[in-house]
């Protein structure tokens, strides 16, 4: 075994370890390697919350190394799979689902992969196609009649989940995200695979979940080390917002997406009514047709009171949304997402002037109804000492006006 081989090997080994690819990384920056650089950025970009203004100087050096060097730095034999690097390492890649485990064996000798999607192609007619001879084949052999076409392609289907729920690999992983419709017979395999309990990160974005679904994911016994969970885009409703409250599994959370679904107002209410959830530090509620009535409802939700991010991009709060937020109890928040919610100068004035918003690093009030008048208040206001990003692009800013603020904020200021 070659030097480099030893790291590699001493690296897989112990995947949530930094000091193995720092190690690594000494040895390449004595080779004069730019590799150790980015491994070391990298690290360090661990170590630091997305709402931490630290790491966006390591990122603009992240991705021009990544522009030089992402090419030769690539596992061999992974064809065009897409791949994602921690850590100065490729551990996130998307597969399809007739891929796994075969597709991710060369991941899992050469990376150390903790991050996979799974999806399904956009058109599996003409693949169901190719699968039906060696299916029919099969049957023949067992003197079993033949499989109509849309019963073969369910059959497809679950004998590729349960090749994943089944798969020691999946122990390995500390996310995975399916990316198709799962039945409710779907959701209990995975919940009972003997591999998920390492799963911090659970993503089921676009599955379409039924409250039944939630309920059997709300009381499973295996999720116990999962800490983020995707549900966007399941046309979830109020009624979602109640039945994620009575099992488990929300109590542990410290990351939920719900974007994308139809939790309306009625569903903001229903939030506020949540017991206390202690972990809970992120929430994403993008596109869930809030108006400013529902945007008060967060604004008054106890259980949120410890939120350091809170995305409310494409709803529609509008100014008197904005003033709710202002005078929220939210003295925590470090990273605020309203963008495309029809803010106008007033309630920019609102945030400017909150006494509770004093600890945001992050503020994206993008494509809004935003001009000179609400710039000005930001640049006057004292109440956002930390505050060091702003996106403020496609709102009736002028040229001068964009140069005051860069200068009372600093670089990060994208108008």
């Amino acid at each position: 075994m070659g030097i480099e081989d030893a790291f590699l090997h001493d690296i897989l080994t112990h995947p949530d370890d930094d000091a193995p690819r720092l190690i690594y990384a000494d040895w390449l920056d004595e080779r004069n390697d730019p590799r150790g650089e980015f491994i070391r950025i990298q690290c360090a970009l661990a170590q630091l919350s997305d709402e931490d203004p630290c790491r966006w100087p390591l990122e603009l050096r992240e991705q021009e190394l990544l522009r030089e060097h992402k090419a030769k730095w690539l596992p061999k034999g992974i064809g065009n799979a897409p791949c994602v690097f921690h850590r100065g390492f490729v551990e996130e890649t998307t597969l399809f689902l007739r891929d796994f485990p075969d597709g991710a064996r060369p991941f899992f000798e050469q990376t150390p992969l903790r991050h996979v999607c799974l999806r399904e192609p956009r058109n599996p007619s003409e693949e169901l196609e190719r699968t039906r001879e060696a299916l029919l084949r099969r049957h023949i052999a067992l003197g079993l009649p033949g499989v109509p076409g849309g019963v073969l392609g369910q059959l497809v289907f679950e004998e590729r989940l349960r090749n994943v729920t089944q798969s020691p690999y999946l122990a390995r992983l500390k996310g995975l995200r399916l990316a198709f419709p799962l039945a409710s017979e779907d959701v209990r395999n995975l919940i009972e695979s003997p591999y998920v309990s390492n799963l911090t990160d659970l993503g089921l974005a676009h599955t379409y979940l039924t409250v039944d679904d939630l309920r059997l994911l709300g009381a499973a016994s295996s999720l116990t080390g999962l800490s983020k969970l995707n549900l966007s885009g399941n046309r979830l409703t109020h009624q979602s917002v109640r039945v994620l409250a009575e099992g488990r599994l929300l109590l542990q959370l410290e990351m939920l997406n719900l974007d994308s679904n139809y939790l309306g107002d009625a569903g903001a209410f229903a939030v506020r009514e949540w017991p206390a959830l202690p972990r809970l530090r992120r929430f994403s509620l993008g596109q869930n047709q809030f108006f400013a009535a529902g945007v008060k409802a967060l604004a008054e939700a106890p259980t949120l009171r410890e939120l350091i991010s809170l995305d409310l991009s494409r709803n529609i709060s509008c100014d008197d949304g904005a003033a709710d937020l202002a005078s929220s109890k939210w003295t925590r928040l470090q990273a605020l997402n309203l963008w495309f919610n029809g803010i106008g100068d007033s309630g920019v004035q609102a945030l400017a002037r909150s006494e509770t918003l004093s600890r945001l690093t992050w503020l994206n009030l993008a494509a809004n109804r935003i001009t000179g008048t609400g710039a000005r208040a930001l640049i006057a206001s004292r109440g956002m000492p930390h505050l060091a990003r702003l996106d403020l692009q496609r709102n009736g800013i002028s040229s001068e006006e964009q140069q005051r603020l860069r200068e009372r904020f600093g670089p990060f200021v994208y108008c």
